[in-house]
């Protein structure tokens, strides 16, 4: 299903349509169903711990209970980050114009996990946009379809197959480089003589 965005590019407001790019468009889709002896497609369920109910699908939930054992709606949680600070509900970009800031080099995206891809219709680009974008050209912008405690962002960028949009998150990893420390030699040895191997 397709939706669309709006966005600003050097003082332009251009409306582009999106397309969700998913696993079975690029490599095909199979489902692997489970038959009985007389080709009836099986269903799966749950055995109790004590082995006397069999539960079938729709008879099992997830929920939220607190220290006292009680269920917690959705309402009332309180999303936080590791230091236990609440969290900033964001609102949605998707309905107002977001600004396209950039060019932005390709290493920008190391810092992110993407998590969707989505083909944009470049007949709406503005021909500007277009050229930079075919020059290699990479674009950022904040993309929420919905209110969300996630700070998502997205990447415009272009190649052969088209124009694509990256929906990403920020990694919550560094990244290890040539500068970083490595284990010195007298820590490997130090290490290896804690082994006695005549006793294998």
């Amino acid at each position: 299903m397709s939706k669309a965005i709006e966005v600003v590019f050097q003082g332009t407001v251009a409306r582009i349509a999106l397309e969700r790019v998913g696993r079975d468009r690029l490599y095909g889709s199979t489902r692997r169903i489970g038959v009985d002896s007389n080709g009836r497609e099986c269903a799966t369920a749950l055995l109790t711990r004590d082995g006397r109910h069999v539960l079938g699908p729709g008879c099992t939930g997830g929920l939220y209970l607190d220290q006292s054992g009680d269920v917690v709606t959705n309402e009332d949680l309180v999303p936080v980050d590791v230091e236990g600070t609440a969290l900033e509900k964001l609102l949605p970009t998707v309905g107002s114009p977001q600004e396209l800031s950039g060019p932005v080099p390709v290493e920008a995206i190391l810092e992110y996990v993407v998590n969707d891809v989505y083909q944009i219709d470049d007949s709406d680009l503005d021909n500007t946009l277009a050229a930079s974008l075919a020059k290699g050209d990479i674009y950022q912008m904040p993309f929420r379809p919905r209110a969300s405690f996630k700070d998502t962002q997205a990447f415009m960028l272009a190649n052969e197959h088209g124009v694509f949009l990256l929906v990403a998150q920020p990694a919550r990893f560094e990244f290890v480089g040539q500068d970083s420390q490595a284990i010195s030699e007298e820590d490997e040895e130090e290490e290896h003589d804690n082994l006695d191997f005549e006793m294998m």
